[in-house]
């Protein structure tokens, strides 16, 4: 998981230092041409540059979130923002006192790659109108709970096929100590649980 963590840093460098950097030049090409004849033709090639640098920018955070360890709760609402607006979910993060939650660089790093996974998996299968995330300090330890309204599943038969996400954020919690629990069954939502225990 290490090797994978450097990895995605390594794609999220690529991205920024790379193909945003030629974006730029590109945008600054475009301007050049305004008040020529094909100026609708440029400003429409404006329009389409800055929509994928958007695009690029947005994944090269997901890949490798800058700071996390100490802008945990920001890049939380980030994410759901995201998928929110990707998906159509209406989807919340607890806040109060959660804001000021500092895992640590571990952890935050478990917790946020935990809550990715939970919450693209409900935006591609649940059909959910609404999720929310809640982050809760237990004695030293980190709570995280992801619920949805969605159509639920068997969990029980998913684990036994060995869904590549389900066993990813079984993995991830594991390597910090951790665990995954999952609740959900046909008709009645989805709630996944990580549980890590102190620093």
């Amino acid at each position: 998981m290490r090797a994978q963590e450097e990895e995605r840093a390594w794609v999220a460098r690529e991205v920024h230092d790379d193909a945003l950097q030629r974006i730029a030049m590109l945008l600054h090409e475009v301007d050049a041409w305004k008040g020529r004849p094909a100026d609708g033709q440029a400003e429409a090639l404006r329009v389409e540059i800055e929509d994928l640098s958007v695009v690029l920018r947005r994944l090269a955070y997901r890949l490798h979130p800058p700071h996390l360890e100490h802008d945990f709760f920001p890049s939380l609402e980030r994410l759901a923002a995201d998928v929110s607006r990707s998906s159509g979910i209406a989807i919340s993060v607890a806040d109060g006192t959660a804001r000021a939650i500092e895992p640590g660089a571990d952890r935050s790093l478990v917790a946020y790659r935990v809550v990715q996974e939970a919450l693209n998996n409900l935006a591609k299968h649940s059909r959910a109108r609404s999720a929310r995330v809640m982050l809760q300090l237990q004695d030293g330890g980190l709570d995280v709970t992801i619920e949805d309204d969605g159509v639920g599943f068997d969990h029980t038969a998913a684990e036994r096929r060995g869904g590549l996400g389900l066993i990813s954020m079984a993995e991830r919690a594991r390597a910090a100590g951790g665990v995954v629990t999952i609740a959900s069954r046909p008709g009645v939502g989805t709630t996944v649980r990580l549980h890590l225990p102190p620093a």
